[in-house]
């Protein structure tokens, strides 16, 4: 009597891979431009207090500058939060396509002896 047997199996093709330092090759740009961002913010002081400028257009001007200074570094420190979240996912999904399932199907034969 001939018996047909199959079982699944999740096979691993390739090994896997760490890109934890993707990491901080992302992070070195967010720092670059967080130094562009300040090295801005201390040339529109150094132009217009540095100078000695006064007056309502200049005070919202610097009061505009601060404001996006602040904005722009809450923006660096949520990309550099995101940076953790996106390596870690593109390392699951590079990990998944690493492995394949398998449909094993087999017969068992029976031998009267």
């Amino acid at each position: 009597m001939d018996d047909l047997h199959s079982m699944k199996v999740t096979e691993e093709l390739l090994p896997r891979e760490d890109f934890s330092d993707k990491k901080e090759a992302l992070r070195k740009y967010v720092d670059r431009v967080s130094e562009l961002d300040k090295d801005f913010s201390a040339l529109v002081n150094s132009v217009f207090i540095g100078e000695g400028e006064k007056g309502e257009i200049v005070d919202q001007m610097l009061a505009k500058t601060k404001q996006m200074e602040i904005w722009n570094t809450n923006l660096l420190i949520d990309v550099d939060h995101s940076i953790g979240q996106i390596v870690n996912r593109f390392e699951e999904q590079v990990d998944d396509m690493k492995t394949q399932e398998l449909t094993i199907t087999y017969e068992d034969l029976l031998v009267l002896g």
